[in-house]
C-alpha cells in the first residue's frame, strides 16, 4: 500500500508539472492578443480555464490508458465493474477541479480506508499496471 500511495503521488506531480505548462503555453500565446486588443478581463476566466483543462487531461488520458504521470509509475486507473467508462474517470477527476477540493478527497478517504473518496463513488481504483496483466 505504501509503494502504491508513493508512486500515485510521484504521478500527480508529474501530471501536476504537466498541466501547469499547458497553462503556462495557453498564457503565452493569449497574452499578445489580450495585449493589442486590450481584453484583460479574459484573465478573469482563467480559473475556469484552469479547472477545464484539468479536467479534460485527467479524464481523457486516463480513459485511454493513463496520464503521463501514470504511465511512468506503471499505474492504471480500473473500474470495479470491468471496463471503465467515460462517466467514471470523470467522477474520480471532478476534486482535481482547481486541486483544492483534492485535499479533502484524499483525507476523508483516508479515513474511510480509501485512498481517495472520489475512486469510491465512481467505482474505480488505481493499481499498479504490471499487477493488472
Amino acid at each position: 500500500m505504501e509503494e502504491l500511495t508513493k508512486r500515485r503521488a510521484y504521478a500527480f506531480i508529474i501530471d501536476f508539472l504537466i498541466v501547469t505548462l499547458i497553462m503556462y503555453a495557453l498564457t503565452i500565446i493569449v497574452y499578445p492578443l489580450v495585449l493589442l486588443g486590450g481584453f484583460f478581463s479574459v484573465y478573469g476566466y482563467w480559473f475556469i480555464l484552469l479547472g477545464i483543462v484539468t479536467l479534460l487531461y485527467f479524464s481523457y488520458l486516463e480513459y485511454r490508458g493513463g496520464t503521463p504521470g501514470k504511465r511512468l509509475q506503471k499505474l492504471t486507473v480500473v473500474s470495479e465493474e470491468g471496463e471503465l467508462k467515460p462517466w467514471q474517470v470523470v467522477v474520480r477527476n471532478l476534486s482535481k477541479v482547481l486541486w483544492i477540493p483534492l485535499i479533502p478527497d484524499i483525507l476523508i478517504g483516508y479515513f474511510t480506508s480509501s485512498l481517495r473518496l472520489m475512486d469510491s463513488l465512481a467505482g474505480t481504483g488505481v493499481v499498479m499496471a504490471e499487477r493488472v496483466k
